[in-house]
């Protein structure tokens, strides 16, 4: 009897750490990496890589086009998964041959953009092309990044430029059962003043960012506070380190804003400035999973 239990328990083992949890998908211990701490951009070898480093999910980038990197962008331009169906069917097939699931995409082209203004059209295109590129991979979140010119921390204008974007671009997400994650270097605050604009749409959260947001409140404290209602996912990322845990990121504080929240959507590493070390940092998301109670 006593050697019975000893190997179901051993099966059990096996599979949550495999898994994360029995649920699997959207688990409490989900840890993911975001593409571009793997040194990559849309390119579907980064799956197999995300493996090789010891992850059960990746974010994958939709693309960052050579033509939008010269001003002003062409209102013309899209990206190559908008336009070749096979770049995207390549990444599914990739994530059912190696075990990895796309937790999300990050529409990181944006972050050239002035939306609601000079580059609307071009803005709404990749918008709606990553959304569709989700809807095909049955991923459930974009992230919807603004760390260029479309920034709304301090102008109003911004703000409420930025919201009439999302009235027109909401519908089509809500259509495609895609929800809009925001991530900016702005106030968590400041982010659900946009989400209060427009109502709390069922499908526009948070996503939100351990190291960006460091300097700007006390993430444990947001993370308690609207964790649970209004973050659709998390970077966890280093605040002034290359390794989360190692600077100004308090591990056991982080795991219990975690839990009061009530956190079990996936945890994203994300590579930064100050370096790019995805097994490091997997072995500490680990460790912050390991002291959730």
């Amino acid at each position: 009897m006593n050697k019975l239990m000893i190997f179901v328990g051993a099966i059990v083992t096996v599979f949550f750490t495999a898994s994360g949890t029995a649920e699997g998908k959207e688990s409490r211990s989900g840890i993911a990496v975001m593409e571009t701490a793997l040194g990559k951009s849309a390119d579907v070898s980064s799956i197999l890589d995300a493996k090789t480093a010891g992850y059960s999910a990746i974010q994958m980038h939709s693309g960052n086009p050579k033509s939008m990197r010269k001003k002003p962008i062409d209102p013309a331009a899209g990206l190559p998964i908008g336009e070749d169906p096979s770049i995207v069917k390549s990444w599914k097939e990739a994530s059912e041959q190696h075990g990895i699931e796309i937790t999300s995409l990050c529409a990181g082209s944006l972050n050239r953009c002035q939306i609601f203004d000079r580059d609307r059209e071009v803005s709404m295109r990749i918008a709606k092309q990553t959304i569709d590129a989700c809807h095909a991979l049955d991923v459930k979140v974009m992230l919807f990044p603004f760390f260029g010119p479309s920034n709304f921390q301090e102008s109003d204008e911004a703000l409420n430029g930025v919201a009439e974007f999302m009235k027109e671009l909401l519908p089509y997400a809500t259509a495609k059962d895609v929800v809009i994650g925001i991530e900016a270097p702005v106030t968590t605050v400041r982010v659900l003043e946009l989400l209060e604009l427009l109502e709390f749409p069922t499908h526009m959260k948070v996503y939100y960012d351990v190291g960006n947001l460091f300097e700007k409140e006390d993430i444990y404290e947001t993370i308690r506070k609207y964790g649970k209602e209004h973050f659709c996912e998390i970077h966890i990322k280093a605040s002034g380190h290359s390794v989360v845990g190692e600077g100004q990121i308090d591990l056991v504080k982080l795991a219990e804003a975690l839990d009061a929240a009530k956190y079990d959507h996936w945890l994203v590493y994300e590579g930064n400035r100050n370096g790019k070390d995805p097994i490091a940092n997997r072995k500490v998301i680990e460790k912050i999973v390991s002291l959730r109670k």
